[in-house]
């Protein structure tokens, strides 16, 4: 009877490790196709990561070209907010306020 059980446990070893094998098949089939979509996946944010490198350089470019170009005119805004100069802006156009027209008879002597 002791052989009987060997038997029958070798026989289910055998099956279990059958179930096995076969379930590893399935997976390795499906997971093949997998591995395929994400390699290509991979391929494809790489391509995308290229892109947007490239269009963050450019942006960086023309941001630095901009700060070139506006430079001239932040340090004309710069003088232009100095008290001195509001100062002398205000005192110009009280002056110029303080002015009025010769009468007309006057124009012509």
């Amino acid at each position: 009877m002791g052989s009987l059980a060997a038997e029958a446990g070798q026989a289910m070893l055998v099956a279990g490790a059958g179930v096995v094998v076969m379930g590893l098949a399935a997976a390795g089939y499906r997971t093949r196709g997998v591995w395929r979509k994400a390699l290509g996946l991979r391929r494809t944010v790489g391509a995308l990561s290229y892109d947007v490198r490239a269009d963050l350089e450019l942006l960086a470019s023309r941001r630095d070209e901009a700060a070139v170009l506006l430079a001239p005119w932040r340090r004309a805004w710069k003088v232009a907010r100095h008290p001195l100069v509001l100062a002398a802006f205000r005192w110009y156009m009280r002056r110029r306020r303080g002015r009025r027209p010769p009468p007309q008879d006057q124009l012509h002597e």
